[in-house]
C-alpha cells in the first residue's frame, strides 16, 4: 500500500490537471452556459448532460482524491477482501438486489469521514432534500463500493486507482445530472 499512498500523497496537487483532462474528454460547446462547463459523460450504461463551474470541478475532483485516500486508509487498517466478501448481502427472494447488496457492503466499511465527502460533493454538484437522499447519496456510495472492491483486487496497481479516480469523478459529476437518451439526440438532429 505504500505505493498507493505515495501516488496520492496529498503533497501532490493533481486538481487542475485533472480538470483539464476532464474538460478534453467531457466538455462540449453546446449548449453554452457563461458560469460554467457543460459535460457530455458516459458512466457505465448512463449517459448524462451536467454544468459545473471550474471551482465546482476542483472541489469534486479534490474531495474524489480524499475518498481515494481513506479507502486507502481502510484497507490498511486491516480491512480485507475475506471481509468484503463475506458481509451479509440484501436477499431478495433467493438473489441478491443489485441497488442493495452494494449499500449493505458500504455500511460495513463507511467511516464518517466517507459519509462527510459524500455531503461535501452534494455542495459542489448542488443536490438536497428528497434528490440527494433517494439517489444521488445511493449513487455515490455504490461508487465507493465498485472502487473499494477493484482496491482489494490489487492494491498495488496505482495505473488502476487512477482510473478508479477518474469513476468517481464521473459518479460525483452524475449527483446533478440531466439523462440523455439516444432516441432524444436523433430528434434534436
Amino acid at each position: 500500500m505504500l505505493k498507493m499512498a505515495l501516488a496520492f500523497c496529498e503533497d501532490i496537487d493533481y486538481t487542475d490537471r485533472i480538470l483539464e483532462q476532464t474538460k478534453d474528454a467531457y466538455a462540449i460547446e453546446e449548449p453554452h452556459f457563461d458560469w460554467g462547463t457543460c459535460y457530455d459523460v458516459t458512466l457505465q450504461d448512463l449517459r448524462f448532460r451536467c454544468v459545473y463551474s471550474d471551482d465546482e470541478m476542483r472541489g469534486i475532483i479534490r474531495t474524489c482524491e480524499n475518498i481515494i485516500r481513506e479507502l486507502i486508509d481502510i484497507q490498511d487498517k486491516g480491512y480485507t477482501r475475506e471481509r468484503f466478501d463475506n458481509v451479509d448481502h440484501f436477499d431478495n427472494g433467493g438473489v441478491n438486489d443489485r441497488i442493495l447488496s452494494p449499500l449493505e457492503v458500504f455500511t460495513d466499511f463507511r467511516t464518517d469521514k466517507l459519509l462527510d465527502y459524500i455531503a461535501e460533493l452534494a455542495g459542489y454538484t448542488r443536490v438536497a432534500g428528497a434528490q440527494y437522499m433517494l439517489l444521488a447519496a445511493p449513487d455515490m456510495k455504490s461508487a465507493i463500493y465498485g472502487v473499494f472492491d477493484k482496491m482489494l483486487d490489487d492494491p498495488e496497481e496505482v495505473d488502476a486507482w487512477f482510473s478508479c479516480l477518474g469513476f468517481l469523478i464521473k459518479a460525483a459529476m452524475s449527483m446533478h445530472r440531466v439523462e440523455v437518451s439516444e432516441g432524444a439526440e436523433e430528434k434534436a438532429e
